[in-house]
């Protein structure tokens, strides 16, 4: 008998004991849907919006539901002056000495979907960067302690609460990982109920083999970065962002 058919003997015979709950003794065999889905969500996208905001929470991120682009607007405008006072007040410094690294590392604006966002953040007195080229050591540098990120999402998955980074821009990962606080944009038009959602949908619309060919990577992230040590002390912040904070609204009623 090989290792492998020992290995396999003692997993039947200790699968086979009466007393455990899993698996159960008599089940059904699964669907197919069954079998390819993990989670699941009912209701309209509104009902979606709340379960992705349900999950986030979960998971200590924080998040908006609004019903219209200009709600959007404002809300990225207010979280990033709220997130500028607190770092203030624990600085202990004011409007005039406003920290150089608040600056605010962003993808593209015109693909967050909220037109007129650029010329209210440069009024407030924040200063937009958009790398071209991270391989470069004085931009490596300048974006080194940023403190806030903006980036949207290519889909957002309700049932965990959690949104697709994609790496199809030359920095799109740099806004999600590097600052201390990140800030997704997420239109309702990209939330889907489950992952396995919007795979089917990408299949289904033939985009899903360009897709993933056009990109390095792709990252799911679901609330801040997480850490634990064997003894299961649990610290955020360690590999990326320790606050996340989403911003849903209605694009499909525009």
């Amino acid at each position: 008998m090989t290792v492998r058919d020992i290995i396999l003997t003692r997993l039947r015979e200790t699968l086979r004991q009466p007393h455990l709950p899993f698996p159960p003794a008599h089940s059904e065999p699964l669907t197919h849907t069954e079998r390819m889905t993990v989670t699941h969500v009912d209701g309209d996208i509104w009902a979606q919006a709340h379960r992705f905001a349900q999950e986030l929470h979960a998971v200590k991120g924080s998040c908006e539901l609004l019903e219209t682009v200009t709600e959007a607007r404002l809300s990225v405008v207010s979280r990033l002056q709220l997130w500028l006072e607190e770092e203030q007040a624990a600085r202990k410094t004011t409007d005039a000495e406003r920290p150089e690294d608040w600056d605010v590392l962003c993808w593209p604006l015109d693909q967050l979907q909220i037109e007129g966002l650029s010329p209210i953040l440069q009024e407030l007195g924040f200063k937009l960067i958009q790398p071209t080229d991270l391989h470069d050591p004085d931009q490596r540098e300048r974006i080194r302690y940023v403190r806030a990120g903006i980036t949207t999402a290519e889909a957002a998955f309700a049932s965990t609460g959690s949104f697709v980074v994609g790496g199809r821009g030359p920095n799109a990962r740099a806004a999600s990982l590097t600052p201390f606080r990140h800030l997704v944009v997420i239109p309702f038009s990209r939330l889907y109920a489950t992952g396995e959602d919007w795979l089917a949908h990408m299949r289904h619309a033939g985009k899903l083999d360009a897709y993933l060919r056009q990109s390095r990577n792709l990252s799911i992230i679901t609330g801040a970065s997480k850490s634990a040590d064997l003894e299961g002390n649990l610290t955020t912040g360690v590999h990326g962002p320790k606050v996340v904070h989403a911003i849903l609204f209605d694009d499909l009623q525009q």
